[in-house]
């Protein structure tokens, strides 16, 4: 049905009641002499009274949950994933602690391969019998790791002692225990193993921080 394109959004001003009485009076005078435009508004309110009149209408028992149960399923993300994107320096720390320790575990099964020794000094080792000798009179000039033995200490370590699967005499050490000037620490698991490499990997952190604040170019003007 053609309308006047003139009229046309007068006659829905009309009927949303917003027409002021000039329009009004413009309308009816045109609808005296359109056809079209007569005929365009009875079937508009003819619209406007069945859906007044439908208003009441429901839907029947169950229809909504019927509909929603044949849209198809999103799928749920997990409750881990929700919690990681909250907590991302968590999942960093978590992740860093996993590797770390799988790297710890790693090098430990290494050092059950057999008697190893690391040192700066003289010192025998006797592989059949799993012993390592630091003799008397002589020194070892920092720190001594003995790795799958029994360390006889007679001489002395100007540094550390860190025996990985190892013993030592404890008895010479009593006897003159001004032999290590550092510290004695046994290892003989793999989580003490790991515990101890942490420690270090963290003692070494903090040194190269602090050196950062002491150097004098690493400060601003």
């Amino acid at each position: 049905m053609k309308t006047c394109h003139s009229h046309d959004e007068l006659i829905h001003i009309y009927l949303d009641g917003d027409a002021t009485k000039e329009q009004k009076e413009e309308l009816y005078a045109h609808l005296q002499s359109c056809p079209s435009c007569r005929e365009h508004l009875q079937e508009l309110k003819k619209s406007i009274a069945f859906i007044q009149s439908s208003s009441h209408i429901e839907a029947p028992d169950g229809f909504t949950a019927g509909v929603m149960a044949k849209l198809p399923k999103t799928k749920k993300t997990a409750k881990w994933k929700l919690k990681a994107k909250r907590h991302p320096i968590l999942v960093a720390a978590a992740i860093f602690l996993i590797m770390m320790s799988a790297a710890f575990f790693s090098a430990w099964s290494h050092t059950t391969d057999g008697i190893a020794v690391s040192g700066n000094g003289p010192f025998v080792i006797d592989k059949e019998a799993g012993v390592v000798v630091v003799p008397e009179g002589e020194v070892i000039d920092g720190d001594l790791v003995v790795r799958n033995g029994t360390l006889v200490l007679e001489g002395e370590v100007r540094g550390n002692v860190l025996l990985i699967n190892s013993r030592f005499n404890r008895d010479a050490l009593y006897a003159s225990p001004n032999q290590v000037t550092g510290e004695i620490e046994e290892v003989d698991k793999a989580l003490s193993w790991a515990w101890y490499n942490m420690k270090e990997f963290f003692s070494e952190v903090v040194a190269v921080f602090d050196a950062g604040e002491d150097d004098p170019h690493s400060t601003d003007n």
